[in-house]
Formats: C-alpha cells, sequence, structure tokens
C-alpha cells in the first residue's frame, strides 16, 4: 500500500489526491496553539497577558494546599510557665481536577473522489479545519465560563469557582472552618443589594474593598451586558475618550473590553446582565498540559471504515489559590 510523505497508508486510486490532502492539513497545523484560538474575552485577555499556566507534566489534579489553621502553641508567658506541646495540623488541600477534550476530523475517499479539483481540494482541507477550529474554540469558551465542577471529564469552570453558595476544589465553604473559602459578595453592610442605576461605583468600591488582601488587588471585571454599558458610559464620562481609543490602544481589537486605572473591564455574554465577577489573575488561574495543548494525533485508518481520522486533544484546569480574593456582584 502507499503511504504519504509522513507514513500514513493512502487510499488506493487517488494517492496523489490523498497525500495532497495530509501534506495541505499538515502544513496550516504547524502553529498548532494559534490554530485553535478560542474567541472569549477572558482567554483573549490570559493570552495576551501570558497568564496561561502551561506544565510538561501534570499529575491526577492541581493540588492547592492552603496554610488555613491557626497554631494554637501560641500564647504570653513568664519565666517556667509550661509550653503547650499539643501537635498542628497547618494544611488543607483543594484538589482541582483536569478535564479533557477531545475533537476528530474525518474524511473519506469519497470525499477526496469528488473534490478532486485543485480548488475543490483546497476548499474540502479549509472546510475540515474551520469545522473543528471552531467547534473546539466553542466548546473550551462553554467550560472556561461554566459553572460545572471536575468529574474528571470536565475541568471546573471559572462560573463555579465565582458561585458563593457550591463546594469548589473538594471544598465546601458550609462545612465548619472553611467559611472562608468562597468569593467575596458584593452587598451592602446590611445585606441589601445596590442599584445598577445609582449605585454602582458604591457597589463596587465595596467590593474591591473586601476582595483587597495585603495589596493584592484584583485586575479583572468579568460583566454582563448592562454592568459593562454602565461602567463605558462612566468611563468615557470621567476620560472625555471613546472606549474605542483605550481598547485600540490597548491591542483588544474588536472584542468589548478596555482597561481602566489599573484593570480590564470587559464583556461577556455568558453572565447575566446585572452581574459581576472581580477576578484575581495572581491566585486565579488556568493550567494547560504543554504536549496537550489543541494537539493532533498522527492520521490513522478509521476501523471497518473507508475513512481517515485524527484526533486534537487538550488537557486543562481552572483552579484558585485565593477563592476568597476575588468577589462576585449582582445589582438590582
Amino acid at each position: 500500500m502507499a503511504v504519504s510523505s509522513t507514513g500514513v497508508p493512502l487510499f488506493s486510486g487517488v494517492e496523489d489526491i490523498d497525500d495532497m490532502f495530509i501534506a495541505t492539513m499538515d502544513e496550516m497545523d504547524k502553529d498548532v496553539t494559534d490554530l485553535i484560538d478560542i474567541h472569549d474575552p477572558f482567554w483573549k485577555y490570559i493570552k495576551e497577558k501570558n497568564l496561561i499556566e502551561y506544565r510538561d507534566s501534570i499529575g491526577n489534579y492541581v493540588p492547592v494546599r492552603l496554610m488555613d489553621k491557626p497554631n494554637s502553641t501560641v500564647k504570653d508567658f513568664s519565666h517556667y510557665d509550661d509550653v503547650d506541646n499539643t501537635p498542628q495540623d497547618a494544611l488543607s488541600e483543594a484538589k482541582f481536577a483536569y478535564g479533557h477534550i477531545v475533537g476528530t476530523q474525518m474524511y473519506s475517499r469519497e470525499e477526496l473522489t469528488k473534490n478532486s479539483g485543485k480548488e475543490q481540494l483546497i476548499d474540502l482541507v479549509e472546510l475540515k479545519r474551520e469545522q473543528l477550529e471552531t467547534s473546539m474554540s466553542n466548546h473550551f469558551a462553554t467550560r472556561l465560563m461554566g459553572s460545572q465542577d471536575a468529574d474528571g471529564r470536565m475541568f471546573t469552570g471559572l462560573g463555579r469557582i465565582m458561585d458563593p453558595t457550591v463546594a469548589c476544589g473538594g471544598i465546601d465553604p458550609a462545612t465548619p472552618g472553611y467559611g472562608y473559602w468562597k468569593p467575596q459578595v458584593g452587598v451592602k453592610s446590611g445585606g441589601g443589594s445596590y442599584a445598577l442605576a445609582t449605585e454602582m461605583r458604591a457597589g463596587m468600591r465595596r467590593l474591591t474593598r473586601l476582595c483587597t488582601y495585603q495589596a493584592e488587588v484584583p485586575n479583572v471585571l468579568l460583566c454582563g451586558e448592562d454592568l459593562y454599558d454602565a461602567h463605558q458610559a462612566w468611563a468615557e464620562e470621567k476620560l472625555q475618550l471613546r472606549i474605542g481609543d483605550i481598547k485600540d490602544s490597548a491591542g483588544w481589537g474588536d472584542y468589548e473590553m478596555f482597561d481602566f486605572n489599573g484593570r480590564t473591564i470587559m464583556y461577556s455574554q455568558a453572565m447575566p446582565a446585572k452581574t459581576g465577577w472581580l477576578l484575581n489573575m495572581k491566585r486565579t488561574k488556568v493550567r494547560i498540559h504543554r504536549g496537550t495543548n489543541f494537539t493532533f494525533e498522527s492520521w490513522q485508518m478509521l476501523p471497518s471504515k473507508v475513512a481517515k481520522k485524527r484526533d486534537c486533544l487538550t488537557y486543562a484546569a481552572v483552579y484558585t489559590k485565593r477563592r476568597n480574593a476575588n468577589g462576585v456582584i449582582t445589582f438590582t
């Protein structure tokens, strides 16, 4: 049986076309990490800011060790007072499992035969690439912003980390001693919600104060549509500049996001209109296995079919080291 230059068995009778198809696909995939680009503002931000953690080895999960227990032996003493020799536990551990995403490209001998003209073959290559690229991008973006917990298949979504009522990383904030393991909630000191039309800045100031911890300040605000509009109107009034000018200077292109006062404010379709997530990107991360970063496996024959396939794989995790350094706010 004839094989391509990379050793892939070729379809009998259409070897030249088959070889050209494989060679063209491989040429287009040389820069694999740029081939699949996630169409999401948060992904755009962490990619441009080099905030994605790439690891050569990953283990079963991302371990987050939490020094959350005080040493009860600390006390005042005088002269020959007895010291407290009680053994101490210091750490708890949150565990964020990896998610695994796969997409498959396939083509049959019949497709090659019916697309044997030069233009038709190029169209087929483009179609197969665009189909998988779009599908992988949309799926990853959905999981990235989702509320799902890691289950061995899916990774934890940002929505899970930002929900103060649920467990995350295997730790439930309702468990005694773990009340700190949840995001801050932007409500008034008496417990009421802020009104977007009249109290937007007051609400954001309070949430920022709650999230600020020993000089660690949140640097991203993800907004639903109404909250983003309110921030855009407020910033344009204060700066006397169009947001488009700010976006252009920061290189954010057509994304609805802009930088203001050391923070990137962005619109996300995945969020309710009046809700905002204040994120500390020093403490909340996306980790990807370097060798499985939207990476294509080799072409192979599909068993019992007159067709070939290859899989595109991604192993990733979203985790947080300090959940209460982030905050959520919902305006009325």
